[in-house]
């Protein structure tokens, strides 16, 4: 009966114990500001006579992210950022005046976005895409003089992304996390024919004979892109 006794007394601290200790695991949800830190963006899609080069900025992207688990014992989830972001090319040649055109300079294209961007985080892994409402739009020549582009002529762009979330620091309050991100525009920047440096030219720098709104390209943007998040922990 005595040890009875005490076997009881035993089962009954273990049972607290580990009932102590899933009460104490919590659901923790991050919440906390995202910052590109570099980026670098080119149009994938080039017109007869003309080519594209790559466009390096500071700064691709400012915004927040909330980041959701599936469970409280698992590393994947739900992430969505909501931020401002940008993306950028350069095309050749940038000017075709008097009969003369120059191929040593590039035209810079930037456009501005409201981007929504839900994203699934699978151990570090992110895929997803985002949904880019246009804010504005910049070309500028090597001159410096700017030409604004209308965002009337700009179309709710929407990409897909995949890329990585590199935890570096976590502490109690937070975590650090590296994130690089791959992006590509799959639906263009422009409404149809709105793009006014997607036509063909000849090799002087004068509009092709044969250009029709058929020949016309579109600026399709893909980019790679490099920031930091720090993500507040939210338990529950």
């Amino acid at each position: 009966m005595k040890y009875s006794i005490i076997l009881l007394i035993v089962l009954g601290l273990c049972t607290t114990g580990v009932q102590a200790q899933t009460s104490s695991r919590s659901y923790v949800m991050k919440v906390g500001p995202v910052v590109g830190l570099v980026g670098a963006g080119i149009n994938t899609e080039n017109a007869t006579g003309r080519k594209v080069n790559p466009d390096f900025m500071g700064m691709p992207y400012l915004g927040a992210a909330i980041y959701a688990p599936f469970g409280i014992d698992t590393r994947m989830g739900l992430r969505l950022d909501i931020a401002y972001s940008s993306v950028s090319s350069l095309v050749r040649p940038y000017e075709m005046y008097a009969g003369g055109s120059n191929w040593s300079k590039s035209f810079q294209e930037r456009y501005n976005y409201v981007t929504i961007a839900p994203m699934i985080n699978l151990a570090g892994f992110l895929i997803g895409m985002g949904i880019n409402i246009p804010a504005s739009g910049i070309m500028k020549n090597d001159a410096g003089t700017e030409f604004e582009v209308r965002t009337a002529d700009m179309k709710t762009a929407v990409d897909v992304r995949l890329g990585g979330q590199i935890t570096v620091w976590s502490s109690d309050i937070g975590t650090l996390t590296v994130d690089i991100l791959a992006k590509y525009g799959f639906n263009g920047v422009y409404n149809d024919n709105s793009y006014t440096i997607g036509s063909a030219v000849e090799h002087i720098g004068f509009p092709a004979d044969n250009v029709t709104s058929k020949t016309i390209t579109g600026m399709v943007p893909g980019s790679l892109t490099l920031g930091l998040s720090y993500l507040f922990d939210l338990k529950f």
